[in-house]
């Protein structure tokens, strides 16, 4: 009994890990609304003979500080979840969080969609309680003039009010530890490193692709089969 809850426990938090993957890669046509005017924003305060040298640079170095950004907060939620799991039997508890999580997803799916925008909307107010006092700092890092100045406007408008990274955020709850959260969050910035990336690269033209309905509704229909499956899974 006690490595089969062992082999239990390692099968849930590669399923997350996994999950937060798929959720960033998934949900990248809501990062194109939500971060895009940011990351097209690298490039304002670059010499245009200089922006092939260095855009990448500070792309690079934007999404390292948003990724860790996540993974400080992954590691602060799983704590917040160890600290719960004491309560009663921890297990139980991260399948609890991980049903909820995987509700949230559901709902990530229809907002992505379009076909409930409402459903992730009063999420992301909650969280702009925290994000009016970390904006009027964040914005003094733009233009970015350095890859340091990058970096750190990345770690601060990592803190952005958004839906997508707060479901992930529930994924955080069901860690074990305050490593396995950061590591969570971490999966789940990687996820997001591709669109962020291209959008930097090719602004415009791919955040035009990413905002048609059609890959909108694709990407919101395999999100919430995705928080189908993992309740399944749980069964």
């Amino acid at each position: 009994f006690f490595m089969s809850s062992r082999i239990l426990r390692a099968m849930l938090m590669e399923s997350l890990y996994l999950s937060a993957f798929i959720m960033g890669l998934l949900g990248s046509t809501h990062c194109a609304g939500m971060c895009g005017g940011i990351v097209s924003a690298l490039s304002i305060g670059i010499d245009p003979q200089q922006r092939n040298q260095r855009i990448t640079l500070y792309l690079l170095a934007y999404n390292g500080g948003r990724i860790l950004s996540y993974m400080v907060a992954g590691a602060l939620i799983a704590t917040l979840g160890s600290a719960l799991s004491t309560i009663g039997e921890g297990m139980v508890i991260r399948q609890i969080f991980t049903l909820l999580s995987a509700l949230l997803m559901i709902l990530l799916g229809l907002y992505l969609s379009g076909w409930w925008p409402a459903a992730i909307l009063k999420i992301e107010r909650g969280g702009a309680i925290i994000w009016h006092r970390i904006e009027p700092i964040a914005r003094r890092w733009i233009p970015i003039r350095s890859s340091l100045q990058a970096w750190g406007a990345g770690l601060l408008w990592g803190w952005l009010p958004c839906g997508l990274v707060y479901t992930a955020l529930l994924w955080s709850l069901s860690a074990e530890s305050t490593l396995q959260g950061a590591l969570i969050m971490g999966s789940f910035g990687l996820g997001t490193l591709p669109a962020l990336f291209g959008l930097g690269l090719f602004s415009s033209q791919l955040s035009n692709h990413l905002q048609q309905q059609w890959v909108r509704a694709t990407a919101g229909i395999m999100v919430a089969s995705f928080g189908i499956f993992q309740i399944f899974t749980l069964l």
